[in-house]
């Protein structure tokens, strides 16, 4: 623009110098043309700049890290003047996001359309909000530029992988027999266990019809019942920057919460494979969140978790609580940064009350291999995450 302006003086000062020299009607003549293509220049692009519509989206909004996909803009020139020179500039809030090129320069003609492919790739898990920063209009003479911003975005869903596990020691719980929570019971609808009479709310397919006709009365089945496999899966989801773990820069710090997230989903994958009823627990986690084996919805639910919002001293007293609160389940998987006095304290009082623990870590120095063979004296599977 600083080159199309000096331009321009230059020319002023040409025809400036023309009537000077040349007083004449054709010298004034192109001296009034050259003062008022500006003006002429600024009309125009004014009358056109409000004169667009833009409109973007993602062709598939939800993807698993390493994965590409496109973002969409369209753009429509409402206006019967061309536009001179638009400069599109696209916007990740992330470096985790890479696009192919940031910047696009473009001409539409009147009452035309254009549209603009985004290729976006995903290094890391997350949310992130994609879209168009700005849209720079520029007048024909490239003496005047004007700035609309678009606060219209999408976001983008970038899921962790999820990949095979090669040891996970869970315990299965025995069939056959009675608990009181809701959550452990199933019924096996191959065995009828006994006979009653039909209540409303056992609806029709309890009914036994055979039986209903021989006593003239409706009569339902009671199903055996079984008890079935739980799993909690405890993660630290506290700062990846907090003092008293690694010290790491940004993309270091998203390596960290990707290796942590990829265990987490793989191993509530391995469980309800083998068909464990899950819980999730994790700082900012509801107090009465649901058990199910609906793995899609767990997953969901896992994918929305953020590492952002706790210190480390916060899960410290997380787990502790949960401790306490001596949770009856068939399994406790621990996800942890490091093996802190907090973290064995805990585990030890889980694995006092009877509960299969399985500690998985991810920092590994050596003043944890001491507390690492405590654990594992006291029989809790302790493992590192490339070892899952």
């Amino acid at each position: 623009m600083f080159r199309n302006r000096f331009t321009y003086l230059v020319m002023v000062g040409v025809a400036a110098s023309l009537v000077f020299l040349y007083e004449s009607q054709m010298t004034y003549m192109a001296l009034y043309v050259v003062l008022s293509l500006p003006v002429l220049s600024l009309l125009l692009v004014l009358v056109s700049k409000r004169r667009f519509s833009v409109i973007g989206w993602l062709t598939a909004p939800d993807i698993s890290k390493g994965e590409q996909t496109k973002y969409i803009l369209d753009i429509v020139n409402h206006s019967f003047m061309p536009a001179s020179s638009l400069r599109v500039r696209f916007r990740a809030d992330h470096p985790a996001v890479t696009t192919d090129f940031k910047d696009v320069f473009l001409h539409i003609p009147a009452k035309k359309s254009k549209q603009i492919e985004f290729n976006v790739f995903a290094k890391h898990r997350g949310h992130y909000e994609l879209g168009v920063e700005n849209i720079v209009l520029y007048d024909f003479l490239g003496l005047f530029k004007f700035r609309q911003k678009y606060s219209n975005t999408a976001t983008l869903v970038v899921r962790p992988p999820i990949v095979d596990i090669k040891h996970l020691p869970l315990v299965t719980a025995q069939s056959g027999t009675e608990d009181y929570r809701d959550f452990r019971q199933q019924e096996d609808y191959t065995v009828v266990s006994d006979l009653r009479k039909y209540q409303p709310t056992d609806g029709y397919k309890r009914i036994h019809w055979k039986v209903s006709a021989k006593r003239g009365e409706l009569t339902s089945k009671v199903f055996q019942t079984a008890k079935r496999n739980t799993a909690a899966l405890i993660l630290d989801n506290s700062k990846i920057f907090d003092g008293k773990f690694m010290q790491f820069d940004e993309m270091g710090a998203l390596a960290v919460e990707d290796a942590m997230m990829e265990a987490y989903v793989s191993v509530l994958s391995q469980s309800i494979k083998r068909g464990q009823v899950c819980n999730l627990f994790y700082l900012g986690s509801e107090a009465d969140a649901e058990y199910s084996a609906d793995f899609t919805y767990l997953f969901s639910h896992a994918c929305a978790i953020e590492f952002s919002n706790y210190e480390f001293a916060a899960f410290e007293e997380f787990l502790t609580t949960l401790a306490a609160a001596q949770l009856e389940m068939d399994n406790l998987i621990i996800f942890v940064k490091e093996i802190t006095e907090a973290v064995f304290a805990a585990c030890s009082t889980l694995k006092m009350y009877g509960n299969n623990v399985i500690l998985i870590y991810f920092k590994n120095p050596s003043w944890q291999q001491e507390k690492i063979k405590l654990l594992q004296e006291m029989n809790i599977e302790v493992m590192h995450y490339e070892k899952v």
